[in-house]
């Protein structure tokens, strides 16, 4: 987990609270000056790994994630879209399509990638935020209601202390 070793005991209890068992813990990176380029690395990475070794989709969760339930993670996986590219558990400032799926969002603290999105995603530019460089590039759907935010706290992508609360307001939560 990098130097943010102090949020593995967090994770790992938001892991056990949704009874989730099947999963590998990754180091993030910290080899650029840009906290962009290392967030940025740290997803590609994993979706590199999934690509070589094949899978149909992958999971990613940030070390900052917050289930909203209990049976947070049974709802995401029982909802997952048979059609998407991306589909995310939670996020911040969705932007709407007519068709419902989102044109832009912020915030990838819980996702899963389908594998036809793998090299798209993989060839996004290292020096923006990954998240918003996304926008216009494929299907995106949000998990409705959402079942994951981010842990308010210090953001190593803006270097200071972030209260994620007021990104909320017109959200529906799953377990609320």
């Amino acid at each position: 987990m990098g130097n943010r070793s102090e949020r593995v005991p967090l994770l790992m209890e938001q892991l056990e609270q949704n009874g989730i068992t099947n999963y590998e813990l990754w180091d993030g990176i910290y080899k650029y000056d840009s906290a962009k380029e290392n967030i940025n690395a740290a997803h590609k990475q994993i979706v590199y790994y999934a690509k070589i070794a094949e899978f149909s989709e992958v999971v990613i969760a940030e070390d900052d994630l917050v289930f909203t339930h209990p049976d947070s993670w049974k709802q995401f996986t029982a909802h997952t879209p048979a059609d998407y590219d991306v589909y995310l558990g939670g996020c911040y400032s969705p932007v709407f399509n007519p068709d419902n799926t989102l044109k832009s969002f912020c915030g990838l603290h819980l996702y899963s990638v389908h594998e036809r999105f793998y090299d798209t995603f993989l060839s996004l530019p290292k020096h923006e935020h990954i998240d918003r460089s996304m926008e216009g590039l494929g299907r995106f759907i949000l998990a409705d209601p959402m079942v994951a935010i981010q842990r308010n706290g210090f953001s190593s992508n803006t270097g200071k202390d972030e209260n994620y609360d007021q990104l909320l307001n017109g959200r529906k939560l799953f377990g609320s």
